[in-house]
């Protein structure tokens, strides 16, 4: 008799045991959710892959300048270019803000008729690439190098 009273007891106690009740969530949800962590992180992967194939492309690019800078024309005048725009406005309104900086903020005409608002204009390009950075850092990170 207190074997059965003590079985009864055991199977009450374990039935209200919170670890063998059903999860809140079902099995679809569960899914859902697994499916959407896989493809955050797949996303990520991605993110990461184009961030150093935009590095590879910068250094490429520097390296290319470098390259450029032996075989320079003495007559060629090189510009770090912070802005390019189709509409002389916009212009305008970056090149103001780019004097207010304390920056050259001179527009020049680019090709395919685009107003391109200058940092800063140098006589070489070796001379470009070693304030490019800085201009990237404390700028825009997308100024580039522009050889009239």
């Amino acid at each position: 008799m207190k074997n059965l009273i003590g079985i009864i007891l055991m199977g009450l106690i374990v039935s209200s045991c919170s670890l063998f009740q059903k999860p809140s969530m079902t099995q679809e949800q569960i899914d859902e959710m697994v499916a959407e962590n896989d493809a955050l992180k797949t996303q990520v992967n991605s993110c990461k892959d184009l961030e150093d194939q935009l590095a590879l492309a910068r250094m490429q690019a520097d390296e290319a300048l470098l390259k450029l800078s032996n075989c320079e024309n003495d007559n060629s005048k090189v510009h770090i270019i912070v802005g390019a725009f189709k509409n002389s406005s916009y212009a305008n309104e970056y090149s103001a803000e780019m004097k207010e900086k304390g920056h050259d903020g001179k527009i020049i005409a680019g090709p395919y008729s685009f107003n391109l608002v200058t940092a800063s204009s140098h006589e070489s390009v070796r001379a470009a690439l070693n304030s490019l950075n800085t201009i990237r850092d404390n700028i825009i990170e997308t100024a580039w190098i522009y050889i009239e």
